[in-house]
């Protein structure tokens, strides 16, 4: 039987050398391989296109598509689905993937394997740092000029060019109008490749900037007005001069890959298309925004497009914008002005009225979570990007799930031996802090479990040796505590011989190390405690998240005191702790990794939760995510080449484990570790990251939301480089180039989830506050309580009169409550989910 799957996932591992035996005389364009489509009489390049790390193809000038290497190989060759697996499975030497089939069949001609020259010019050919550069925003000085015409679609009839908050240029769009053609829009933007500095026709990852930040840093405070596209925002500009406005590159269709973190707490008018696409565009618009704390009206656009000059009613023009309405209405703009905002109407009255209307149920509390940037998996390095791969596939979990939980186990181990040596020259442990969010049955515990083995089987050993360890142990302590009591009771001898009697005599014996490396959860006083008497490198990992941070070590009274231990374990500081009881405790030498796994409601709690953000345990932590793939994970046998990944992943890790730890001499548990230099050439590209994160953090800038962890991204960059270093090669030497780009190309992604996050809302404090008053408006009788009763006996949260209105306000303006009674104040709230 063929394994349809197997053969995809082998044959993308080296999709490109396939291509260019099925269809030579392409080109590989980023992630994308461009060829003549060898099926029909294609006179150039340019229609067909294969997506090399998803397998997608498309010729787009026939409409033919499909979806992974087997139907391309397939619809190449002219053969059925079946044939097409048992031939790539025969170029790809999968004996156990259904390939022998073939030799059965005198019909079917059989397939050379892939050669080693086919694979090294394939992986030549599609080296990243060739093909696919890195982006450069914002442009410098020594920028070549920008092209002025298009190869193909010659000079464009509009440019717009987007600026960060300092004016400098982030990159452009332009606007093409080909004679016979329908206008087309470009994105033009600056890459580094080998060749240097050039500009290119390409979009810029998301989160992409706003149309206008330069504006908008020069004039705080000031109200906002959003359109769909450019020039539309350039002629509301003009519409409302004392306003700054702004537009998110892609249009409608892209609203939620663009950055509004910047218009935090402005008041904002938005002014869409008026036609479908623009409504809903309106619509994502504003539920974003409302997560940031803004002031959010939408204009009807639709009814202002049937009002004519002079006031009169008109037949509606589909698609009608502020760019027409400038055009129609010159020289009346002030009565333009004046008629769009008697259009415009509050956001939050808009969907209240529309859930009424319609009787479809109250607003979600959180807007929609935009989708997640790919997890970059392949930059994990050999052993753990195939470990991570094989967990998601075996498990079904998502890769980023995955991911966290081999690298969360991979800093456990690694953090024992080495110490990364930052650029500057200080040193930074190699532990790591993850959280994970993830919802039950989302197979959280199962991911760690398999990551965690070879962790789980040297506890095991340790346990044995213990068991050993400790019965000696026990006999020499009582040996030892006799002769002291001897010693000591000894009334026949003086001061001086008991002195030296005793010296003789030496420590008490060292009681064996407790046999553990993981735990699922911790407090201050538990670990001070009992540290001294276990490994000196230790883990908190935990699939039931909600235990920590709502346990005895997150209360209220103890939260900020587990925080501050946390960062300075971090950070390398020994543990010191001074009691009245037990008086003074420093604990040098020690680490501590941990990865929470935890679910969405207490997640959003945790990580909105200020305090922490201020003392600065959040910044210190990478989050992820994931969307769940519940549904969808029918059962699978597990795979062999899962299997001996998992393995060979394991393998490693445990071979580091049983390697002795770097110990500062004389001690048995206090960790020395050597330094791990940077190279050269890795600690150039570490500080311009450095820059580029820091350039986006000031006001109106991209990462503003987020400065507190961004600020740490270099540093979570070079820790991370030092794990995937250490797993591949214990005793290396320094951190290389290549590993250095993986772990800023995974420092980046944690960039991009903390915004993503941010955007949705989930850290609001404030939505957070609704969410919690809900849930206890729902638990009472009839779902009813005064208002008296919600500040003596509701949430702690909204128990001050303002915190309660606030929340209220945002319940009542998603449709959740009513106002039951006037007096008494009754609050009445609707059954369901606010998430």
């Amino acid at each position: 039987m063929i394994d349809f799957e197997t053969v995809n996932r082998a044959a993308l591992a080296v999709l490109p050398a396939i291509l260019f035996r099925l269809a030579p005389g392409g080109k590989v364009l980023g992630r994308e391989y461009v060829v003549r489509n060898p099926t029909r009489a294609d006179h150039r390049p340019g229609s067909f296109k294969v997506n090399l790390r998803t397998g997608r193809w498309c010729d787009f000038a026939t409409g033919d598509k499909g979806g992974d290497p087997i139907s391309l190989y397939a619809y190449i060759e002219n053969c059925s689905q079946c044939d097409a697996a048992i031939w790539l499975a025969q170029m790809l030497r999968l004996e156990d993937s259904g390939g022998d089939a073939a030799m059965d069949n005198p019909n079917k001609r059989p397939v050379a394997p892939l050669t080693e020259v086919e694979l090294a010019a394939a992986r030549a050919a599609v080296d990243p740092f060739k093909d696919d550069g890195e982006l450069v925003s914002p442009a410098p000085a020594d920028a070549p000029a920008m092209p002025l015409v298009h190869s193909k679609l010659g000079k464009p009839s509009a440019t717009w060019t987007y600026r960060d908050a300092k004016g400098d240029t982030l990159f452009c769009v332009c606007r093409f109008d080909p004679l016979g053609e329908r206008k087309q829009f470009l994105p033009l933007s600056l890459w580094r490749d080998t060749s240097g500095l050039r500009w290119r026709w390409k979009s810029i990852p998301g989160p992409r900037p706003l149309y206008g930040l330069d504006r908008l840093a020069s004039n705080p405070g000031v109200s906002v007005v959003i359109c769909e596209g450019e020039k539309s925002a350039d002629a509301a500009a003009k519409v409302f001069p004392r306003s700054v406005a702004m537009a998110s590159p892609g249009g409608s269709q892209a609203a939620g890959k663009a950055d509004w973190a910047p218009l935090a707490g402005r008041k904002v008018l938005i002014w869409p298309d008026a036609d479908e696409p623009g409504r809903k565009y309106a619509g994502e618009v504003a539920s974003i925004l409302h997560g940031f704390g803004c002031e959010i009206s939408i204009i009807d656009a639709a009814a202002l497009a049937c009002m004519a000059p002079d006031g009169g009613h008109r037949e509606a023009v589909k698609s009608w914008d502020a760019a027409d309405g400038i055009d129609e209405w010159l020289p009346g703009l002030a009565a333009l002005r004046k008629a769009a905002v008697g259009f415009a109407k509050p956001f939050e009255s808009v969907a209240t009225v529309a859930v009424s209307q319609r009787g479809d149920g109250p607003l979600p509390l959180f807007p929609a979570v935009p989708e997640a940037e790919a997890f970059p998996v392949d930059a994990l390095g050999l052993t753990l990007s195939r470990a991570a791969k094989a967990i998601a596939n075996k498990v079904q979990v998502p890769l980023a799930l995955a991911a966290q939980s081999v690298l969360a186990a991979a800093s456990l181990v690694a953090c024992a031996h080495a110490d990364v040596v930052l650029p500057y020259g200080q040193r930074r442990p190699l532990a790591l802090f993850f959280v994970t969010v993830a919802a039950s049955g989302d197979r959280k515990s199962t991911a760690d479990n398999e990551a965690l083995w070879p962790v789980h089987k040297r506890e095991k050993a340790l346990r044995e040796e213990y068991d050993a360890a400790i019965k000696e142990w026990r006999v020499a302590f009582a040996a030892w505590s006799a002769e002291k009591r001897k010693v000591e009771n000894n009334n026949k001898i003086g001061l001086d011989d008991r002195k030296n009697m005793l010296i003789a005599l030496g420590e008490e014996p060292a009681k064996p190390l407790s046999p553990f490396l993981v735990s699922g959860d911790l407090t201050i006083e538990g670990l001070t405690k009992n540290w001294p008497g276990a490994h000196a490198a230790l883990g908190v990992f935990t699939a039931e998240g909600g235990t920590f941070t709502a346990g005895h070590a997150m209360n209220d009274d103890n939260r900020l005191k587990t925080a501050a231990m946390l960062s300075e374990l971090w950070d390398g500081k020994p543990i010191k702790r001074v009691r009245a009881l037990d008086g003074i405790s420093i604990l040098p030498g020690r680490r501590l990794a941990m990865h929470v796994m935890i679910q969405p409601d207490a997640a959003g709690s945790f990580l909105s939760n200020e305090a922490l953000r201020d003392q600065g345990l959040l910044s210190r932590a990478l989050v992820a995510a994931p969307a769940s793939i519940a549904g969808s994970r029918f059962y699978k046998e597990p795979q062999t080449i899962d299997v001996a990944a998992i393995h060979a992943y394991g393998a490693r890790l445990l071979s580091i484990l049983e390697n002795e730890p770097a110990l500062a001499p004389g001690t048995r548990n206090e960790l020395d570790p050597r330094e791990l230099p940077i190279s050269p050439e890795a600690a150039n590209d570490w500080r311009k990251f450095y820059d580029h994160v820091e350039s986006q953090c000031g006001a109106g800038s991209d990462l503003k939301a987020i400065k507190d962890f961004a600020a740490k991204a270099a540093e979570h960059a070079a820790r991370i480089a030092g794990v995937m270093t250490i797993v591949e090669d214990l005793h290396a030497k320094e951190i290389s180039t290549q590993t250095m780009r993986d772990a800023l190309t995974l420092a980046d992604w944690y960039v991009a989830e903390a915004v993503r996050l941010k955007i949705a809302g989930r850290t609001d404090p404030r939505l957070i506050r609704a969410a919690v008053l809900l849930e206890w408006l729902q638990a009472q009788p009839e779902c009813q309580a005064e208002f008296r009763e919600i500040l003596r006996l509701g949430p702690s949260q909204t128990r001050l009169k303002a915190s309660a209105e606030e929340a209220l306000a945002i319940l009542t303006s998603h449709g959740w409550i009513v106002e039951a009674s006037a007096r008494p104040r009754i609050i009445r709230a609707i059954r369901g989910t606010g998430q």
